[in-house]
């Protein structure tokens, strides 16, 4: 059933995204506008930054990995004004150390977390030649979490909050059939990462993320 709720989702999405161009398309029988569109794969290297205040838990330097990220992307330009969604499947892993664990000095075991998301980012931007500047919202739908502790893997979806929210800016380049591009992401909602259950405390860090994409259009006008 769960996957079927996100074929769903994926579906009506990718529909959404067809209309969309379409009715630009009807405009640009319009003189009045120059309208383009282009459309194709999109793959992404994610460096997410985490922060956590607290005497309990800290971030090995190895704690912030590398994700990544692919999947399909629309962009439609009206003049030099564009939008761009996207929809991409995310994984990503991070490290958590908690310092003398269970009361035990100078015990400081490491928690490793791997996470598959659905990932819906809007980018609102303008073109300036061949160079982009854009800002828009993200939305974040978790599929499933895994934490391996102390020998044990633990499935840990249902302790987050199931979508967040992000807000991005960034910088762009078009190269032909290639968009290069370059944004900073940060949340607008904390993402809940309750880890009560292993130091009894409720603990909510702070996220953000750097992320480098290159697409290939394989639609264009």
């Amino acid at each position: 059933m769960q996957l079927r709720k996100w074929g769903e989702m994926i579906l009506k999405s990718s529909i959404a995204i067809i209309a969309f161009m379409g009715s630009f398309s009807f405009a640009q029988a319009q003189d009045f506008y120059d309208v383009s569109y282009k459309a194709g794969p999109v793959f992404k290297i994610v460096s997410p930054k985490i922060r956590i205040d607290s005497d309990y838990v800290c971030i090995p330097e190895e704690g912030n990995e590398i994700g990544y990220q692919f999947g399909l992307f629309a962009k439609v330009r009206v003049n030099n004004v564009y939008v761009q969604p996207e929809l991409l499947l995310s994984t990503a892993q991070s490290r958590l150390d908690f310092l003398n664990y269970d009361g035990v000095v100078g015990f400081n075991p490491s928690a490793d977390f791997e996470f598959t998301t659905l990932e819906i980012p809007l980018s609102i931007g303008v073109n300036i030649g061949n160079l982009r500047l854009d800002t828009g919202p993200g939305f974040s739908l978790m599929l499933s979490g895994n934490e391996y502790f102390l020998n044990e893997r633990i499935n840990v979806t249902q302790e987050y909050n199931q979508m967040t929210i992000l807000w991005r800016l960034g910088l762009g380049l078009d190269i032909n059939h290639l968009l290069l591009d370059f944004k900073y992401e940060f949340g607008l909602s904390k993402t809940e990462e309750s880890l009560s259950r292993l130091i009894e405390r409720e603990l909510v860090p702070k996220q953000s993320q750097l992320v480098f994409s290159i697409g290939y259009s394989i639609l264009r006008d």
